[in-house]
């Protein structure tokens, strides 16, 4: 045990300083495709199952049988047992400041909080984040890989994979959990994140193709998490649009034409150099 924790804070150690110099992560490293989509459909399919016969009746269940105020509570508890992987990965990406933050949030939801059943630190200015070892490898140029969807744990990519076990590796709290406990925790987390999703089971229901909608709605929700809620504007049914400060771009036509003058659709270079 302690071999492995020694083992982390090395690791720590070392990517922190090769995270010195990250900043706003690549775009290469959010362009996900799906080239495994026949193997992701079935898995989508068997996951679908096993969410409308087990998952969603369960999560009903829970929804109606226990408080909103009670709910509010468990899902304080099992995010705070998370928090020291969002103080690791801060340290990964050169956070500094919000490690000190996080680090201040989990110790103050833990006490004054009792055990994070209740988000003191929320009303001290500490908000939560929500950082993960598949956003530190995106912050490193690390590609997300192809669109991949987990057995129950649902869409993911390569890259988010493999994060997920290594997340699991540097969280202190569930390892030092007793077995029987840390599975009860994962089956209480499974039950919470399903919960929270049930407003979307009739959006999801309706949609003309669940699994392209699923697809595209997690990459984009991804991409969002990746750039910390600013990502940058895309155009991807327009890649060779210029940007809008772009001094070669082609001014808009007057909306009293059906077609703009010819001058106005000549490259300035060119209207430049024709005679007064």
């Amino acid at each position: 045990m302690i071999l492995r924790h020694s083992a982390a804070m090395l690791l720590l150690a070392v990517l922190g300083l090769l995270a010195g110099c990250a900043s706003a992560p690549p775009e290469y490293t959010t362009q996900t495709r799906d080239p495994w989509e026949k193997f992701n459909r079935a898995t989508y399919a068997f996951n679908d199952r096993f969410d409308k016969a087990i998952a969603r009746p369960v999560a009903r269940t829970y929804v109606r049988a226990v408080p909103k105020h009670a709910r509010s509570g468990i899902h304080n508890f099992i995010e705070n047992l998370g928090e020291p992987v969002n103080v690791f990965n801060d340290v990964l990406q050169a956070r500094g400041a919000q490690a000190l933050r996080d680090t201040g949030r989990f110790l103050i939801n833990s006490t004054f909080g009792l055990l994070g059943f209740f988000d003191v630190a929320a009303h001290v200015g500490l908000p939560e984040h929500d950082e993960d070892f598949g956003q530190t490898l995106a912050r490193w140029g690390v590609p997300s890989g192809p669109y991949l969807v987990l057995p129950i744990l649902g869409p993911s990519t390569l890259r988010d994979a493999g994060g997920r076990y290594t997340d699991t590796w540097l969280n202190p709290v569930w390892d030092n959990l007793q077995v029987r406990y840390r599975n009860g925790a994962y089956v209480v987390e499974g039950v919470d994140t399903r919960a929270g999703l049930m407003d979307l089971n009739a959006t999801l229901d309706s949609a003309y193709d669940p699994y392209s909608f699923m697809r595209d709605a997690w990459i984009q929700h991804r991409r969002f998490d990746i750039y910390d809620g600013n990502p940058p504007v895309q155009y991807p049914d327009y890649p060779d649009l210029p940007e809008d400060d772009d001094p070669d771009a082609l001014p808009a036509p007057a909306a009293s034409s059906s077609s703009p003058p010819r001058a106005a659709i000549l490259p300035v270079s060119a209207q430049n150099n024709r005679g007064g």
